[in-house]
């Protein structure tokens, strides 16, 4: 209907704004998984509008230049090469669904040896039976240490329906130790938080 998330009845969820990367030669990269890793809990894993603005406050537009990334499943990415001047420093914003609960404990059945790093759904819903759906429509990852990590990934298995998996060979260092947990649809929550 057009009308703000605050007016349809909460239906949505705004996030703060993130600014997880500063502008380098690259460019400046604000990518959702990255914001996911860093800034666990805060976003959903699945947003369904992004809204990019410079750090001074300056909205912008898809359109305005020819930025490599500009979606609300990726995030957002301004390459150098490609624009007439420098990337500047942007922040992004996400809309979420309120439909979710997130209502699973952390889990960590493994810890990284000369292979990496793995928390994968099969594993853990045969380790913790009952203790997790089987059709997560989130998920998040930190690190076990609970400090966010500033390590650039290069390929990581990481979505609600697989798990989370980090392998030392598709990297440039090693992976740390990570911890995951999920969020559910609500009817499953219903039945298994407490509210």
């Amino acid at each position: 209907s057009g009308q703000p998330a605050s007016q349809t009845g909460n239906i949505f969820q705004v996030t703060r704004w993130f600014d997880q990367d500063d502008p380098s030669r690259l460019g400046d990269i604000e990518m959702l998984p990255l914001i996911l890793i860093r800034y666990p809990l805060q976003i959903c894993p699945k947003p369904i509008a992004i809204e990019v603005a410079t750090v001074g406050g300056t909205t912008v537009l898809p359109t305005e230049n020819n930025f490599l990334v500009y979606d609300p499943t990726q995030g957002f990415a301004c390459v150098n090469a490609q624009q007439i001047r420098r990337c500047q420093d942007y922040k992004v914003r996400f809309t979420c669904p309120m439909r979710f609960c997130q209502c699973t404990r952390w889990f960590d059945y493994d810890n990284p040896d000369g292979g990496g790093d793995s928390e994968l759904l099969a594993d853990l819903l045969n380790i913790y039976p009952g203790q997790i759906c089987p059709n997560p429509i989130d998920i998040d990852v930190e690190p076990v240490s609970g400090i966010p990590s500033n390590k650039t990934f290069f390929y990581i298995v990481y979505n609600s329906t697989t798990g989370f998996e980090c392998i030392n060979s598709n990297q440039r260092g090693v992976c740390d130790d990570y911890k995951v947990r999920f969020t559910c649809p609500e009817e499953w929550c219903s039945s298994k938080c407490q509210y």
